[in-house]
Formats: C-alpha cells, structure tokens, sequence
C-alpha cells in the first residue's frame, strides 16, 4: 500500500513538472511582445520617463534661477505663484532657497510657469 502511494506521488509530480516544461517558449513569448512594443511605438507616443521628468525639472530650474546660483531663492521663486505658494514646503532644510533636488518634489512642474515658457 505504501509502495503504490509513494509511485502515485512521483508519477503526480512529474506529471506537474512536465506540465511547467511544456509552457511556451519564453524566448518566442519575448520575441512576440518585442514585436508587438515596436509596432505600438510607432503608431504611439513613448510615455515620459523620469530622464524626461528631471530635464524638463532641470530646464525650469534653470529658467528661475535669475542669478545663475544653483537656487531658485524666495524672490526668484515670486514669477510662478504657484512656486511661490509651495516654496516653504519644498524647502526641505529650510534655507530659504531651493536646490535641483528640491525644486524636482514639485508635485505638478506643468504649473510653474517662467519667462521662458512665454508666461509670467
């Protein structure tokens, strides 16, 4: 009785890995979703990445940094009111001044307009 449980359980169990080693080909499957991304990409717009998030970050950084410091101080904050208004809470060291790092927690950059958006 023991000996035929035991050959049971074997004959289940690599019946189950059979079944794992009998999926689809995951290279095949790989080669198939490339495909597929290349055809979506051509017809869609790639969706921003962080990359585009720190550069557009890096190019209103820039644009308010008036004196060229490497901060966007409270004054030079003032031309986006909503920079303005979120100034004290993404002054993390409380410094009176916004560092890249700083000024990249803006929760919506969209809004930060400068000069050199063409809007004051």
């Amino acid at each position: 009785m023991k000996t035929q449980v035991k050959i049971c359980l074997a004959a289940a169990a690599f019946a189950l890995s059979a079944a794992a080693f009998a999926q689809e080909d995951p290279m095949a499957k790989s080669q198939g979703q490339q495909q597929k991304q290349q055809s979506m990409s051509q017809t869609t717009a790639a969706p921003a990445t962080s990359t585009d998030t720190r550069s557009a970050a890096q190019t209103k950084f820039d644009a308010l940094d008036a004196n060229h410091d490497g901060y966007v101080d409270k004054q030079e904050a003032m031309v986006s009111k909503p920079l303005a208004n979120e100034f004290a809470k993404l002054d993390n060291n409380k410094d009176n001044k916004l560092s890249l790092i700083e000024f990249q927690n803006v929760k919506d950059l969209a809004s930060i307009k400068t000069t050199k958006d063409g809007y004051q």
